[in-house]
């Protein structure tokens, strides 16, 4: 522009020198009419250029204004921009602090929860132990033989009290006397419990082969077999248990015990021997299942 400004300011003064030329050639007369002619037109010319010149500057003038007042408005909205920038830092410092407070209260009421589970655990096992120590009483003082519900509630009273002798006893004596009963094998299979709380875990197995073996349509079967898989794992006979359990998945696929035995290590493989029922027998196609009884 400083160019421009410079060549403008140059044609002007071209044009004032003409300009007294001009005067001075038509005062001494010297100069030929061609002559005058010719400096006119040149005249002229500049003249033209000059306006030419003039916009130009006006147009740099107004471009310059624009530029100016976008250049500010940029400016402004980058200025507002950063304030905006250091207002949202600001809320998510905050935020960040109100999470940090969040998490500690929820430290703590989480100690203080487990602090209350620690102490529960301790009453529990105390009262465990209170209950362990206290005199092998029979849980009813009379028992009447020839009354098979009371025979059969104080042996499981006396099996859940600890009292495993004694409810070994009164099952024994039930399943004796009531062969037939349709609680026969419960008792039955409770002798096996008896006998797996006590951790003698070879005479459960043969309490529970009785199960299947005496009650083959009972509905203690499934559970039977699960509790002798399981007594077979305590031994260390897991292939035995492996066994065990496909016997069960196999025969009775819609019992509860059937669900827990699929959880059991090797118990949905392919591998290994075909299941057996207990006694050593392969299972049957269609054998038949418990009747449902509860």
């Amino acid at each position: 522009m400083v160019s421009k400004l410079g060549v403008f300011m140059n044609r002007r003064m071209m044009i004032a020198i003409a300009v007294l030329v001009l005067s001075s050639v038509g005062i001494s007369g010297a100069a030929s009419d061609k002559e005058k002619d010719q400096l006119k037109l040149a005249v002229d010319d500049l003249k033209a250029e000059i306006t030419i010149l003039e916009r130009q500057v006006r147009s740099m003038q107004e471009s310059m204004d624009r530029n100016s007042g976008q250049l500010s408005a940029l400016i402004i909205q980058i200025s507002d921009n950063v304030s905006a920038i250091r207002q949202a830092q600001g809320r998510v410092a905050e935020s960040a602090a109100a999470t940090v407070n969040e998490v500690n209260t929820f430290g703590e009421r989480l100690g203080s929860t487990n602090q209350k589970m620690d102490r529960l655990s301790q009453t529990l096992a105390e009262l465990k132990k209170l209950v362990q120590d206290m005199p092998k009483t029979p849980a009813f003082p009379e028992v009447n033989p020839g009354n098979p519900d009371m025979l059969f509630a104080a042996a499981y009273a006396d099996y859940s009290r600890g009292n495993y002798a004694l409810a070994i006893s009164e099952f024994n004596t039930y399943v004796e006397s009531y062969p037939s009963s349709e609680m026969a094998d419960n008792a039955q299979y409770w002798i096996g419990e008896c006998y797996f709380s006590k951790g003698d875990m070879a005479r459960a197995i043969d309490e529970f082969d009785k199960v299947s073996t005496n009650f083959p349509k009972g509905d203690k079967v499934p559970g039977a077999r699960y509790k002798k898989g399981k007594a077979l794992q305590k031994l260390g006979r897991n292939d035995d248990a492996v066994i065990e359990f496909k016997a069960l998945i196999k025969l009775f696929p819609k019992s509860n015990e059937a669900a827990l035995a699929k959880q059991e290590p090797g118990a949905l493989t392919s591998e290994g021997p075909e299941p057996a029922e207990s006694g050593g027998r392969p299972v049957k196609a269609g054998s038949r299942r418990p009747s449902g009884k509860g």
